[in-house]
């Protein structure tokens, strides 16, 4: 029971509007980051260091590091598995984002691209936007605005 009375106290001071809003404006990045990473793995596949041979004059290199060569090949496969990780983060995030954009209206998404996904959108062109789109005054713009983002933040969060 405390359980349960736990995670509703969690959520009742959670910002669903705010977050919606965070999960909308990070659509693009986590497309990107799809789109791209079996390009960068491939990359960096291509140019993994290899231990350097040993120098057959006996002198040691400027700086001599023992471990260097291993250091290097380490630092490099944590650069691969960092961009794996990211990559499994933004499949996550659109197996959680798409079914609930899917459930939206036409309308509905329209508004939240035009507010929240357009590359330097400032809100009042957006609004403008939408009541020549829907033929209706800023208020009432307003009003839709908030009630597609709420309807988002339900399918996102729940109640």
């Amino acid at each position: 029971m405390t359980a349960v009375l736990g995670t509703d106290i969690t959520w009742k001071y959670v910002d669903r509007r705010a977050a919606a809003i965070n999960a909308l404006r990070d659509f693009s990045t986590m497309q990107t980051i799809i789109d791209t990473t079996d390009d960068d793995l491939k990359a960096l596949a291509e140019d993994i260091p290899t231990v350097s041979s040993p120098r057959l004059d006996g002198m040691p290199g400027g700086g001599f590091n023992p471990h260097g060569s291993e250091d290097r090949i380490m630092a490099h496969l944590e650069r691969i598995d960092n961009r794996q990780r990211r990559y499994l983060q933004a499949r996550d995030y659109m197996d959680w984002f798409l079914p609930a954009w899917a459930a939206l209206s036409d309308d509905e998404r329209w508004m939240l691209e035009v507010c929240y996904l357009g590359e330097d959108t400032m809100q009042t062109d957006a609004i403008i936007q939408i009541g020549d789109r829907f033929h209706i005054e800023r208020s009432s713009a307003y009003k839709r605005r908030a009630k597609a983002l709420e309807h988002l933040a339900l399918l996102l969060y729940g109640r």
